[in-house]
């Protein structure tokens, strides 16, 4: 249509119409080529306000649990700018191409003239190589009580890095460091990350930082989620679920069981995702065991991320947290 447009312009000797102004990036992709995986990756777009109207920034969705984002202003007025930043944390992702994006969805008002809606995609590519790695990438607890995890910082470089000290973003999480081991595959080193048994009930996102020697890689950010339940509250298994799509598949389901420590009756009010596109899928009625599956399409699983459902009980009253993550298709 566009096309036809500009040569009816020609031929009539008329301009062409220009194409209507709009809140956009003038570089709404940022190709970071061949990255080490260990430090953040950051990278800043600048959104611009080229309307003749006010732009309200509504929401601004990551694809992916990995990253974080910060965002300079949310209402900007005719041709005024603002900045997103972008944070990803690639020790939770794997080597080779990957691409991560984010959606700005926004709304624009001008007088005289119905308010419209729309939605503007940013994307980040890297491709990511790895010397430094922490297993697990991310921790998980979902108890009743004290409780811990260990996970290994491990580096392959001639040179490589040492954790010297620690601070984590919750009185009730502790971390303790573990003597480094040299060995022909490089040096570990393993760090336990503890849950205090008097930490509050409820679901909550912390982070473990470990600060290093390394002038390259100063820190490791290490995400944990923590769902504290009170004693006798109703419990899933598994208590998290990780997944990943196989060639072929489209979708990849897992089925969670919710029962009662005191073997109660239970059932299930609702059920949902704080990532719409996962899917969630509950059992109805009561009896010792209640059912939730959760299913990661193919649009989502293409690439790795994280999400939590919450399923809300009937009789007792519980929440019950159960961590979703899924690796990327193989």
């Amino acid at each position: 249509m566009n096309t036809l447009i500009l040569l009816s312009a020609l031929a009539t000797g008329q301009p062409a119409p220009l194409a209507p102004a709009t809140f956009h990036s003038p570089a709404p992709v940022a190709a970071k080529g061949d990255t080490k995986a260990g430090p953040p990756l950051l990278h800043t777009f600048d959104l611009t306000n080229a309307t003749a109207g006010t732009v309200t920034i509504t929401k601004v969705e990551a694809g992916c649990g990995c990253l974080r984002q910060a965002l300079a202003a949310e209402v900007l007025q005719a041709g005024e700018k603002t900045k997103l930043a972008l944070e990803v944390n690639t020790l939770a992702q794997p080597d080779g191409p990957n691409r991560w994006q984010a959606t700005v969805s926004y709304k624009v008002e001008q007088p005289g003239v119905p308010a419209r809606t729309g939605e503007l995609l940013l994307q980040l590519t890297a491709t990511l190589s790895r010397e430094i790695s922490v297993t697990p990438p991310q921790v998980a607890f979902s108890a009743a009580g004290e409780v811990s995890k260990e996970l290994i910082v491990g580096d392959k470089r001639a040179k490589p890095l040492t954790v010297l000290k620690t601070a984590s973003s919750a009185t009730h999480l502790t971390v303790e460091i573990g003597q480094v081991t040299n060995g022909t595959a490089g040096r570990t080193q393993p760090i336990t990350i503890k849950l205090a048994a008097n930490a509050p009930t409820g679901h909550r996102d912390e982070s473990v930082v470990l600060y290093t020697d390394d002038a390259d890689c100063p820190e490791l950010r290490i995400p944990v989620r923590v769902l504290k339940r009170a004693v006798g509250a109703v419990t899933a298994t598994p208590e998290a679920v990780s997944v990943r799509l196989a060639a072929g598949q489209t979708e990849v389901s897992t089925l969670v069981q919710l029962r009662s420590p005191d073997g109660k009756a239970v059932s299930i009010a609702g059920a949902e995702s704080d990532l719409p596109a996962v899917q969630v899928k509950c059992s109805t009625g009561s009896g010792p065991v209640a059912t939730v599956r959760i299913t990661v399409p193919e649009t989502v699983a293409a690439q790795p991320g994280r999400c939590t459902v919450r399923v809300r009980m009937n009789d007792q009253g519980d929440e019950v947290s159960i961590p979703v993550s899924w690796t990327g298709k193989k």
